[in-house]
């Protein structure tokens, strides 16, 4: 392959490899003992959310940003945690999200 190729090639990728930067997270924990972490902290890639409390919960993230705008739901087990993955922008612009928990109804029999 010749060199200059293999130069535009690269080059080519460099948005999609780029850093989408930090994320401007609202929390609405409904009263739960619930703990969020961002990792990485400075270019979020995931939420994980740890469930302190003895009660069944599920959560929703809603992301907007110019290239986004979707919503992840997950539901998190007493004393466990799980992942949300935060959506990339290819744009740079910045990112933003809206994560809720709330208790989480029982099944209806």
């Amino acid at each position: 392959m010749n060199m200059k190729l293999i130069v535009v090639i690269a080059a080519s990728l460099l948005p999609s490899c780029a850093d989408a930067g930090p994320i401007d997270l609202t929390q609405d924990l409904g009263g739960l003992d619930v703990t969020v972490t961002l990792a990485p902290r400075d270019n979020p890639e995931a939420m994980r959310l740890d469930n302190k409390t003895l009660k069944t919960i599920s959560c929703s993230a809603h992301f907007t940003g110019v290239d986004q705008n979707r919503t992840a739901k997950v539901t998190v087990e007493p004393g466990k945690s799980s992942t949300i993955r935060i959506p990339r922008n290819r744009g740079g612009m910045p990112r933003t999200a809206e994560l809720r928990c709330r208790e989480k109804a029982p099944d209806p029999k």
